[in-house]
């Protein structure tokens, strides 16, 4: 059905602000991702509260919300047509941009169909999405955003990614299915909406640790309870490595930075990706095991590798595979050690070879942090380059205090 309004120009000479629609925006001081939900109210119920709790914090968040008490569609202004001067202004100012909408789907389907010109972050929240267990689809051609006129990809980079979650996704959302404005004004949401709003939150939340300096570590922690665990993260370095290797861990029962097991992922001066399973002891470093299936990785500056450690018990696993593609099924690198049996932190290791000539910094990026397991951990507070966490939301996910933007 066509639209009623050519514009958000003729919407706003025919309809009442205030009466028939609001508003919304959340500013977020400093922040260069935007979070918006153009069609949101009663107008595609569930998109403005995802846009919000996705962007709380963390990104500049807009929503058009139709408050009218019935009829709210005729307030339907397609994504190309929509030319309001605030979201059109926090979008251009903004690097990235997520952009949330409904669409009715088949019944009782829970999905979301993805599109957008941001093809790196399409792939990112793809794969987390998929990985908390959503189900995701490439959205068609009429819901894809793919045109260039489309608000979401009148960012800095010209690119945009548009969700269009499903009419049974978006009822998940809610206690009982119920998407009433008193029940969505209530503030009340399930697991079903905690769980995809982190996963989304832990996609755009990155973290760089800035290498100035050769054979130096930079770590960074939290605590975890359980002695098991199962970390996945996106790693990866903005130069090529020169005269000797950049380093990047995934660290496991750390008790301090002289005794923790590590998943190292070495990035050489040939572009060889290679992977060990390692353990740190007094701060005497001890190789444990190598992967023999990383031949056909190849490191380029500012990709990532998605990076998968396991511990349960004595048994100690890794695997390795680039970002964007499928998780493969087994372990790159498998082992049994039984030096450190309890619980300790889980984070990341940053270093540089001692015979490393890159100019000075080198820059590693982490990214979608996660923790596998039932446990969830909420970053809180940062302390001396080493983040503290409490028991609390719906991942885990480690930031320096500095973080830059994706």
């Amino acid at each position: 059905m066509a639209d009623l309004y050519a514009s958000y120009t003729a919407l706003a000479a025919a309809e009442t602000e205030g009466v028939s629609y609001e508003r919304r925006t959340v500013p977020v001081s400093g922040a260069t991702w935007s979070s918006i939900a153009i069609h949101g109210g009663g107008i595609e119920v569930g998109s403005g509260e995802a846009a919000r709790a996705v962007g709380a914090g963390l990104m500049n968040h807009y929503e058009f919300a139709g408050i009218k008490a019935s009829n709210n569609v005729d307030l339907h202004v397609t994504s190309t047509n929509f030319n309001e001067p605030i979201a059109t202004g926090i979008v251009t100012a903004a690097k990235r941009c997520l952009s949330f909408h409904g669409y009715t789907g088949t019944d009782g389907v829970p999905e979301t169909s993805i599109g957008g010109l941001d093809t790196l972050m399409v792939g990112r929240i793809s794969a987390a999405l998929t990985q908390a267990g959503f189900r995701v689809i490439n959205a068609a051609q009429e819901i894809n955003g793919s045109d260039p006129a489309n608000i979401a990809n009148k960012t800095t980079i010209s690119a945009g990614v548009q969700l269009e979650m499903s009419r049974a996704l978006r009822e998940s959302f809610f206690p009982n299915g119920d998407t009433t404005r008193s029940m969505r004004d209530s503030g009340q949401r399930t697991k079903a909406f905690t769980a995809y709003v982190g996963a989304l939150r832990a996609v755009f939340g990155q973290g760089k640790a800035s290498m100035g300096s050769i054979n130096v570590s930079r770590w960074t922690t939290v605590p975890w309870a359980s002695a098991d665990l199962d970390i996945m993260a996106l790693m990866g370095t903005d130069k090529l490595a020169t005269g000797g290797s950049h380093f990047l861990h995934l660290a496991g029962r750390f008790v301090d930075v002289n005794n923790c097991y590590l998943a190292r992922v070495d990035l050489s001066t040939t572009q060889t990706v290679t992977l060990t399973l390692r353990k740190r002891v007094g701060g005497t470093e001890t190789l444990l095991a190598t992967a023999a299936n990383t031949s056909g990785l190849v490191h380029a500056a500012g990709a990532l590798f998605a990076v998968r450690f396991q511990i349960t018990g004595s048994t100690l696993s890794a695997k390795i595979w680039p970002e964007g593609t499928i998780e493969p099924a087994d372990w790159s690198v498998t082992t049994t050690d039984t030096q450190f049996a309890a619980a300790g932190a889980i984070g990341t290791r940053s270093i540089l070879s001692s015979a490393n000539t890159n100019t000075l910094p080198v820059v590693a990026s982490y990214a979608a942090f996660q923790q596998l397991t039932p446990q969830k951990f909420t970053v809180v507070r940062s302390v001396n380059g080493i983040v503290k966490a409490q028991a609390a939301g719906t991942d885990v996910r480690l930031a320096r205090p500095a973080i830059a933007p994706l």
